[in-house]
């Protein structure tokens, strides 16, 4: 490669750099938990309806088209559907859905029977699996009465319990409980309607028919099956998976902005001070329940890579951070993180840190390939001479 050739493209890589910092300046430098006013983002309107309306009336649905929908998010009464058809627990043809769905809420039903309703006493191991799943239930979600219902909790207990019976690599791990709860409400609603604002406990719950509570539990337990198959490194032994994300979040904070990693390393914060949480839980325990199944819409949409976009939603989140955190001191700083203000959070919020973290992972993409050309050229170079 000749000198100018390569003067080029190191030109043009510094000024992309140049132009791509300046927006991702532009991006985190906001200040998200400041008080303010957002113009309207109605995502459930008629459009958007009836744009779901058209796909999911295919006979064959088109995933890549509802997933590319879903990524902006689901109106409610489309969104369990459409979240059973892109984590593919029904398939996209509606000629076999019944019967699949049938199978499915069979097996389950079989489930119960071999791992819950045991004919022989439960050993000691097992009983202590069951207390910590009732503990983690009773605290799932304390703020809204539906997760307060003994029947969503005596169904939530059993999906768990069964869940850990059914993966022993890991079992139950603390923080599987909250993954489930998005699937709670959103797989309820299909039956009663849930109100997405304070899911109390709807006015018709109670006419549900026993069996149909049944069909809606194995419906979740799959779904959760799935949603943890793109996660399962972050709940086997020694949580490997958690290690890489904090890695792969340290690379793209110190791409991004150093500023703040360096600040950590002042007042000695770990990510296990407050991250640890972020990442198994999907984020789910630091936005009102509404904003966190808004987040499962994209996160699902991105069906094998969840985890990566995952952890550059992680990343944003904490880059937002930096301009609130970064003149406390450690005490401080740490209560802010474990109790993020997000309760006067939007939807629009939501939708442009998970934008904002897209960009990020595309930059973070296109500057590992530029950087392995210029690696790859520099070598064949070198082999040359």
């Amino acid at each position: 490669m000749s000198f100018l050739k390569k003067l080029f493209i190191k030109s043009a890589k510094e000024k992309e750099d140049q132009q791509v910092h300046h927006n991702i300046n532009q991006i985190y430098n906001t200040q998200p938990f400041q008080k303010k006013s957002n113009p309207i983002y109605n995502y459930n309107g008629i459009y958007r309806i009836e744009q779901f309306e058209i796909i999911l009336e295919q006979q064959i649905i088109d995933l890549e088209q509802l997933k590319q929908l879903t990524w902006r998010g689901a109106p409610q009464v489309y969104r369990a559907k459409a979240w059973k058809l892109i984590l593919k627990y029904i398939p996209p043809n509606h000629m076999s859905q019944t019967s699949v769905i049938q199978k499915k809420r069979q097996d389950y039903l079989q489930y119960i029977k071999n791992y819950y309703e045991q004919i022989h006493e439960r050993d000691d191991g097992e009983e202590k699996i069951i207390k910590i799943i009732s503990n983690d239930v009773l605290r799932t979600q304390p703020d809204y009465q539906l997760f307060r219902n003994p029947k969503i909790q005596d169904l939530f207990k059993r999906l768990l319990f069964i869940w850990s019976q059914r993966h022993p690599m890991s079992g139950y791990v603390q923080g599987i409980n909250d993954i489930a709860a998005p699937l709670i409400a959103v797989l309820l609603n299909e039956y009663v309607r849930v109100d997405f604002n304070k899911f109390d406990v709807p006015s018709d719950f109670h006419k549900l028919p026993d069996d149909i509570l049944l069909d809606i539990e194995a419906d979740i337990y799959w779904c959760l099956c799935k949603i943890i198959e793109n996660i399962q490194d972050y709940f086997i032994h020694n949580q490997p998976g958690v290690s890489l994300a904090y890695d792969k979040i340290r690379n793209i904070l110190n791409t991004i902005d150093p500023t703040i990693l360096d600040y950590f390393h002042q007042q000695q914060i770990d990510f296990n001070h407050f991250a640890f949480r972020w990442v198994i839980c999907l984020l789910i325990r630091e936005f009102p329940l509404y904003l966190a199944i808004r987040i499962m819409d994209t996160y699902l949409s991105e069906g094998d890579n969840m985890a990566n976009l995952h952890i550059y939603t992680v990343s944003n989140l904490i880059l937002k951070c930096g301009p609130e955190i970064k003149n406390k001191n450690m005490g401080d700083a740490v209560i802010f993180l474990q109790n993020l203000p997000t309760k006067d959070w939007t939807e629009l919020d939501i939708e442009m840190l998970l934008q904002e973290a897209y960009v990020f992972k595309e930059y973070m993409t296109n500057k590992q390939g530029l950087n392995q050309s210029l690696t790859s050229t520099q070598s064949n170079r070198n082999s040359i001479k």
